[in-house]
């Protein structure tokens, strides 16, 4: 036991030095690919710089129109709210007063009936 303990030690001593030397050459070599990663990169980001400019332009005529709708969409919403108002006030009223508005119509039916007859 002691002996394969000993050759596993002169192994070691001797394979791992050259297995760091491979490791390192591996790591040397994704840092290279990583660093050609991000220099394409902000090449393709300085490309796509005209673009985004133009479409921000793009964006900017479109908010005037947007603006616009959102402003009218408020009008009508008001409109709305008012016109929903009243008529809750009318039908209030008109419920209220509605055994007034019976006798009103009852009395100007029964007055024209009357004109009706007295004509005949």
């Amino acid at each position: 036991m002691d002996a394969l303990l000993l050759a596993l030690q002169n192994v070691s001593e001797q394979l791992l030095p050259i297995l760091g030397a491979v490791a390192l050459i591996f790591v040397c070599i994704f840092l290279k690919k990583l660093w050609n990663f991000f220099d394409q990169l902000t090449a393709t980001v300085k490309e796509l710089d005209p673009t985004i400019k133009l479409a921000d332009q793009s964006l900017e005529k479109v908010q005037a129109p947007l603006d616009t709708a959102v402003k009218y969409s408020h009008t009508l919403d008001k409109v709305h709210d008012k016109t929903s108002e009243v008529i809750g006030k009318v039908a209030d009223f008109a419920s209220d007063n509605i055994d007034n508005l019976k006798n009103q119509f009852a009395d100007k039916a029964g007055a024209e009936s009357s004109e009706v007859k007295d004509h005949e």
